[in-house]
């Protein structure tokens, strides 16, 4: 089963069921493959760097390469001035075929606050991360020339010598919340990042 036809779908299909509008309004408008990332030291964070003191969203996952989706909506207020967001991140930790006979559970400690864009990555990427960078990413991604255009978004190695990398995304909300995508035995094939507004 091909994962891009797959997750796409899968979201879709998943956000009536989980009663997400309420929550986080419509579905996003598109999804798609916004690249790989790169899980050395096996723990996986979706944060804005300078709100890590109101929380990380962290999960120890296997090392590894992992298919990430964004979900975006434009959020453009004038006719022909496009401003994409994403709403909604996916990370497949598992095949297609494995995914498709999961069960969604909601992670309760998950409700970090998020400011204008946020970072994906694991524990060795962060560390091999320069500030200057992060500044540079930040500037970059919240320019209007990067929200006028739906992707690609930044995805730069942070520690050549593992392929850590780091993934930037603009988030115009300032709450997320996960969820988990579980096998029967209870184990870790998915997570889902939302955002929404208080």
């Amino acid at each position: 089963m091909d994962m891009d036809a797959f997750v796409p779908e899968f979201i879709r299909k998943s956000w009536p069921g989980l009663e997400m509008e309420s929550l986080c309004g419509p579905g996003p408008g598109w999804i798609d493959r916004a690249g790989d990332l790169v899980v050395v030291d096996g723990d996986l964070n979706w944060s804005t760097p300078e709100c890590a003191g109101s929380g990380i969203d962290s999960f120890d996952v296997k090392p590894g390469v992992y298919p990430v989706y964004a979900g975006s909506v434009d959020l453009g207020e004038d006719p022909g001035q496009a401003r994409y967001y994403v709403t909604t991140l996916f990370v497949a930790l598992a095949a297609a075929d494995e995914l498709a006979d999961s069960t969604w559970d909601f992670d309760e400690s998950s409700a970090l606050r998020i400011d204008g864009y946020a970072c994906l990555w694991s524990d060795r990427a962060e560390r091999n991360m320069p500030v200057e960078s992060l500044v540079r990413f930040k500037e970059s991604t919240l320019s209007t020339g990067v929200l006028s255009r739906r992707g690609p978004w930044i995805d730069e190695v942070t520690d050549p010598d593992s392929g850590a990398n780091v993934m930037v995304f603009p988030v115009a909300d300032n709450r997320v919340s996960t969820l988990k995508a579980l096998n029967g035995n209870g184990e870790l094939l998915a997570l889902l990042y939302l955002t929404w507004s208080p």
